[in-house]
């Protein structure tokens, strides 16, 4: 079974910064407007949960989780075409 890594934990942005610095850059600056951890990945909104993406594509992610609220999660799959499932999956 996969593990997965816990959005916004020291080891989900560790793991961010080497596979996607912009975004990694990004998403701590959302979290200091926002002032807290437990908003959308993307946009800051609350409220949002965890997710796991776990399209085929995922297993070249390195970084497959992110909080997401409800609008951006219907983006990423109506849009991306993303298949994300709600954790808890195994946190790594």
């Amino acid at each position: 079974m996969k593990t997965y890594l816990k959005p916004h934990s020291p080891e989900w942005f560790e793991a961010l910064e080497k596979s996607n610095p912009k975004q990694a850059a990004q998403t701590r600056q959302i979290l200091s407007v926002a002032g807290r951890e437990d908003v959308c990945s993307i946009c800051g909104d609350e409220p949002a949960r965890e997710y796991a993406l776990v399209d085929e594509q995922a297993v070249w992610i390195i970084v497959s989780t992110l909080n997401l609220c409800k609008d951006c999660l219907d983006i990423r799959r109506d849009v991306h075409r993303e298949n994300f499932v709600l954790l808890p999956i195994e946190h790594g």
